[in-house]
């Protein structure tokens, strides 16, 4: 259930002066709520690299077999956050597999835990305003 009087999203910005609200939560690759699913020409999954505290490092870009869409990039991320089911790339091996899986579950449940913390924030993030944005799912978990 979407509660837009407790929270909105809010685009990030680089000009000069610009702050983020007092009650944002970027929600960029650079934090723990960035989409792993990368949209786009390479599109692909990006793994958490090492600790799940403080600025993200990812692993690089693990191709995809298929280009994707804003939208589509946005409902993996929803139904991996909703169900646990991650969209992986085609042809990885079995010990890739097993790291997507393992690196995937251990994010998942760190944003699931810090989520409920979040109800009422703004979520703040680069997609222009009226685009398809995993900021929208995270603000639905987090009120819901």
């Amino acid at each position: 259930m979407r509660d837009h009087a407790l929270s909105s999203r809010v685009q990030l910005s680089r000009t000069k002066g610009s702050r983020l609200p007092a009650n944002a939560v970027r929600c960029d690759r650079s934090t723990i709520f960035g989409n792993p699913w990368v949209p786009g020409e390479p599109s692909g999954l990006r793994i958490p690299n090492g600790s799940l505290q403080g600025k993200m490092d990812w692993y690089p870009l693990i191709p995809m077999s298929e280009i994707l869409t804003p939208e589509r990039a946005v409902t993996l991320h929803a139904d991996w956050l909703r169900t646990g089911t991650p969209y992986l790339p085609a042809g990885l091996s079995g010990t890739d597999v097993t790291r997507c899986i393992d690196a995937l579950d251990e994010l998942r449940a760190a944003v699931l835990n810090r989520l409920p913390a979040m109800r009422g924030h703004s979520f703040a993030c680069w997609c222009k305003p009226g685009s398809p944005c995993h900021a929208e799912t995270l603000m639905e978990i987090a009120n819901g």
